[in-house]
């Protein structure tokens, strides 16, 4: 990769937003071009000033809000129309502003990783690295492109196995198994992870796909499809079999 294809990819790149094969290869250039590096650095750099710039709401608001308010409330001859407007517009900035700037949680936003690249990869013909039903074909191909070895649960024809691939969710490099049912398929994302502990599945549903997700011997997985709830948490079932 050349300097200047790095610097087309290199925004995606610090945002995590690039397939796993781009984000190898912008990563490998980076390690050996200085010039590069500093760019990559430069963004980091700008992209935390903007998450600290913005300032909290002064101290006290809520409280000079509140007994504005209330004097308001009072039976007066007069009323200030002046501060029942400013009022009112505190209000709503306090409310907007908590909504707006609560942080999703790390479920959220793996979620929309997990969804992102399920799109991606029935759009962008990129669904299987290693196409192969026999899971002693696909479970060798992982080995030395993950830090791990992710289990290639096979099933039989109703939950057919079609491959394998290399993704990128929650800022690393994770496996994606690729299952068929009938004309549906199911994204099954991998990887270990220091929170997953023993977690039961949890159900989310975004844009009309299913997700699923659960913690198991210290790995995450996360399963999607547009395959119906019912019959995708039975495969979760059987994913959870020993």
């Amino acid at each position: 990769m050349t300097c200047e294809q790095s610097r087309i990819y290199l925004h995606a790149f610090v945002d995590g937003e690039l397939p796993v094969a781009d984000h190898l290869s912008v990563e490998a250039h980076l390690a050996g071009c200085a010039e590069c590096g500093a760019e990559r650095d430069r963004l980091l750099a700008l992209r935390s000033a903007l998450q600290d710039s913005y300032e909290d709401l002064p101290l006290g608001l809520e409280t000079r809000v509140r007994a504005a308010l209330q004097a308001q409330s009072k039976p007066r001859w007069a009323i200030d129309m002046r501060a029942l407007a400013f009022a009112a517009v505190a209000v709503i900035v306090i409310t907007v502003g908590w909504m707006e700037w609560t942080p999703r949680s790390a479920d959220a936003l793996i979620a929309r990783d997990v969804l992102d690249s399920h799109i991606r990869s029935l759009q962008a013909d990129h669904l299987m690295d290693v196409p192969s039903s026999d899971h002693h074909t696909v479970k060798p191909w992982f080995q030395g492109k993950l830090d791990f070895s992710p289990p290639v649960p096979q099933f039989g024809p109703d939950w057919k196995l079609d491959g394998g691939r290399l993704d990128y969710i929650d800022g690393r490099p994770v496996a994606a198994l690729v299952y068929q049912r009938r004309e549906h398929k199911i994204n099954v994302y991998i990887w270990p992870s220091q929170n997953a502990g023993t977690k039961a599945v949890q159900e989310t549903e975004s844009q009309g796909y299913n997700e699923l997700h659960w913690g198991r011997d210290g790995m995450a997985w996360w399963v999607i499809s547009d395959l119906n709830k019912t019959e995708l948490l039975e495969f979760a079932h059987l994913l959870q079999q020993p």
